[in-house]
């Protein structure tokens, strides 16, 4: 029997998906199409959306970049807080060297001379107006066997605090000044660190010469910075001699001036930390 041959219309129809995929419309279609159109509510809107859009995008990028200076600012505080701290701790010390100088000088005049002077003359402070000052000679502490066996050494030794705010001074470096906030505590801050410079210059201009130059003129009469000295021989030096009654006189006033001079600075800075800290919150505090 001869086969038939197949045809197209032999071949079962296949199911014909009839659905059109949807076509992805951007923005800038949408709004080319509503030009055409003249659909000028559909355009106004395409608008305003952008708008929107750009607006809330450059406030999410102020609220980040504002987010990231708080927390810069907040570790500025920190650190500039440490450096204070650590500004107080050399000055404490060398307040401790300057009382201990005072107790020294008193002792070697109430030896040499039966009496010491309840008060002296002194340069002039920081924002003082006055050249000189009378001012009253502070008490002090009681003298160790060690230290009145090296009343010399003592006398014409000292201690120059070394203060700095590094966390400052790089804000002020990098011109990032400004995410300090508080242009009151900026001033302070400012106030702070010229008072540290007047010690400073103060210590390295004068104190520091002033030292060398006793402890040169002290070897003339025998006298070692190094060397322990009986204080009673001490004393019997200083009775019979003007100039190292004076030089002994002079180092209890430069004694005074080192010890105005810290207390000035440690005063600002105590002020300046509680305010510090108080910019911190507790829970950020040491």
């Amino acid at each position: 029997m001869a086969r038939r041959k197949a045809t197209v219309t032999d071949v079962p129809d296949a199911p014909v998906d009839v659905r059109v995929a949807p076509v992805h419309r951007s923005l800038l279609h949408r709004l080319a199409e509503d030009l055409r159109t003249q659909n000028w509510t559909a355009i106004m809107l395409e608008f305003l959306v952008v708008v929107f859009g750009v607006f809330i995008g450059l406030q999410a990028t102020n609220w980040n970049a504002s987010l990231g200076d708080r927390r810069d600012e907040a570790a500025a505080l920190q650190e500039i807080a440490a450096d204070v701290r650590q500004d107080r701790r050399e000055l404490a010390a060398g307040r401790s060297v300057a009382l201990q100088r005072v107790a020294a000088t008193r002792l070697v005049l109430s030896l040499a001379r039966g009496e010491v002077p309840e008060d002296l003359n002194t340069l002039g402070g920081f924002n003082s107006g006055a050249a000189y000052l009378r001012s009253q000679i502070p008490d002090a502490p009681t003298l160790t066997p060690d230290e009145r066996g090296s009343l010399w050494s003592v006398i014409v030794s000292g201690y120059y605090p070394s203060l700095a705010t590094p966390a400052f001074d790089s804000l002020i470096s990098s011109g990032r000044i400004d995410i300090l906030r508080d242009e009151d505590l900026v001033r302070e801050i400012q106030a702070y660190r010229l008072s540290t410079r007047y010690l400073a210059l103060t210590q390295d201009l004068t104190l520091r010469p002033v030292s060398v130059t006793v402890r040169a003129r002290g070897e003339a009469y025998g006298l070692s910075s190094f060397a322990a000295v009986d204080e009673q021989v001490l004393a019997r030096q200083v009775a019979a001699s003007p100039e190292l009654g004076a030089m002994v006189e002079s180092q209890l006033g430069w004694a005074v001036v080192h010890l105005q001079r810290i207390e000035a600075v440690d005063q600002i800075g105590a002020v300046l930390l509680e305010r510090l800290d108080a910019e911190q919150g507790p829970e950020r505090r040491p």
